[in-house]
């Protein structure tokens, strides 16, 4: 298995937890220091690439060697997820059953780094700093729309959109050559797991203006507000996934393997771990 590149990460940034969840590993930190850390790498010399990582995605990983790799190769992978949440709670207590500690946390406060706020902030970032943004994936009402609602949320920020396009992991090159073009700091790829965080890992030396890329997911959809986010109670209680499931029945194999299969596998490394 690769390993993640934390080494990466500067030393003042220690209180990060990187923790193994199956095959890959999540870094967890404050907020304030995950905002801190961008900030940083705005500034740099160097292509970051950071995963919105989610429960979905640590099970995918499990049975794709190449998407595992890939997100094994990021800088960093906050999580998007509350499961995450729940699984690093869950591991670094010895007590905890499994399903008394899932019903225990529908009650915790949870700080976690959703995508759409991974946007947010760095919109604000790019928008104070005189930085272009540019956004890739997602349908054209989708893309358009994320980038009225950025650029009235952040006046006088450089907004640039991908045209329409088919997804190819090798670009496609006309793609490629429309982000060199306009020259952004920070590249938001919403492609969905596993191709936005393999698209990213292709093509970090192809991008040389590029300080920062995230995949973000459905983060467009709910921009442009072709999506409603989970009502504030349901986030509040960690049950965003039922309310996707609610909006979308189709999404119940991947609502599976977030609420079912994931669970089932922490526990299993939670026993391997404290039986050793």
């Amino acid at each position: 298995m690769d390993q993640p590149t934390q080494s990466r990460l500067p030393s003042h940034f220690e209180e990060i937890d990187h923790l193994p969840l199956g095959k890959v590993t999540g870094d967890f930190l404050p907020r304030s220091a995950f905002l801190a850390l961008c900030k940083m790498w705005l500034h740099s010399a160097e292509f970051q690439h950071i995963v919105t990582l989610n429960p979905e995605m640590v099970v995918e990983a499990e049975s794709d060697d190449e998407f595992c790799k890939a997100v094994q190769r990021a800088d960093i992978r906050i999580p998007d997820g509350a499961g995450l949440i729940w699984a690093q709670w869950y591991i670094r207590s010895e007590f905890w059953a499994l399903f008394p500690s899932l019903l225990a946390f529908s009650f915790r406060h949870v700080e976690r780094i959703p995508g759409v706020e991974v946007v947010y902030a760095l919109a604000d970032m790019c928008a104070d700093e005189g930085l272009p943004l540019y956004l890739l994936g997602g349908t054209a009402a989708q893309v358009e729309g994320a980038r009225r609602r950025l650029q009235k949320k952040f006046p006088g920020l450089h907004v640039f959109v991908s045209p329409e396009h088919t997804f190819d992991v090798a670009g496609p090159p006309e793609i490629i050559r429309d982000i060199q073009g306009h020259g952004p700091a920070v590249l938001l790829v919403a492609y969905g797991a596993p191709k936005q965080t393999l698209w990213i890992e292709r093509h970090r030396q192809d991008l040389p203006t590029v300080r920062i890329a995230v995949g973000v997911g459905g983060a467009f959809a709910i921009l442009s507000e072709e999506k409603r986010r989970a009502p504030r109670w349901m986030r509040h209680l960690n049950v965003e996934w039922l309310w996707r499931l609610l909006l979308e029945p189709s999404r119940f194999p991947r609502i599976w393997q977030a609420v079912v299969k994931f669970p089932q596998l922490i526990r299993r490394q939670k026993i391997h771990t404290y039986s050793h």
